[in-house]
């Protein structure tokens, strides 16, 4: 048995059974979804993101005239105090697994805002979306869970979150989230095709062929349509079948 568990956020060692990180107060997940098995034969990565907004920092009251001297004094001694803890803090934080530098950056920039903040939703998807990125799926889907609590209604996560499971070899999750995304957007297209991927994997071929030909109609991205039409003549060529023309 492990002596200890990291914090999946800011990588702090908590004690077995403690409920929230000591430090940044995460809720601790000590397996989030089991040992994962071997990758499945057919592998899906949705693309792209969307970009994100960062949140504007209001301006800085200006203080009084007298108070100017005392007000400075205080923030430098406040800066010295901030970025002693951030060395600290950054000094403990393990790598993420797999990064180069500028995921690396990425990761260290969220979870310094997580650090402060951990309700940030716009953080908490950037750092799931490093380990993402970087083939660390267990991981990523502790934070995009956490980030789905907060905000249940981003499509494009659950297709993440649903890409993980599926990655992990966990084809019911997978399913179910893809499914709950397209609840969500009834014209996502990815999500229509990673539900034809389950399929096919699963020789459900009349089921995979349904999906692909909603995934076509639904519009989607452009670099994803050469390797959608392969799997629908494969559908095709195992059913025997022809979906209907497209709509115009």
């Amino acid at each position: 048995m492990p002596e200890t568990i990291r914090c999946p956020s800011c990588g702090t060692e908590n004690a077995v059974g403690a409920e929230a990180c000591a430090q940044c107060n995460f809720p601790l997940v000590e397996k989030a979804v089991g040992e994962p098995v071997a990758t499945p034969e057919f592998k899906f990565d949705p693309g792209p993101r969307p970009v994100r907004p960062r949140r504007a920092r209001p301006d800085a009251a200006q203080p009084i005239q007298m108070q100017i001297w005392l007000f400075a004094g205080i923030a430098v001694i406040l800066g010295i105090v901030y970025f002693a803890a951030q060395g600290f803090w950054k000094s403990n934080v393990p790598p993420v697994d797999g990064a180069n530098a500028q995921q690396e950056q990425s990761a260290d920039a969220a979870r310094a805002v997580l650090a402060k903040d951990s309700t940030n939703v716009t953080a908490r998807i950037e750092l799931a979306n490093v380990l993402y990125d970087t083939g660390n799926w267990s991981e990523a889907i502790v934070h995009y869970t956490s980030a789905l609590r907060l905000d249940p209604n981003r499509a494009t996560t659950v297709v993440d979150m649903g890409v993980c499971f599926y990655n992990l070899g966990k084809f019911a999750e997978a399913e179910s989230l893809f499914q709950r995304a397209i609840v969500l957007d009834p014209h996502q297209a990815v999500a229509m095709f990673n539900l034809g991927i389950i399929a096919e994997a699963q020789e459900r071929w009349d089921e995979a062929l349904v999906q692909y030909h909603r995934a076509m109609q639904s519009g989607p991205p452009e670099g994803m349509k050469p390797i959608l039409e392969q799997h629908i003549q494969a559908a095709m060529a195992k059913t025997g079948k022809t979906p209907p023309p497209l709509a115009r």
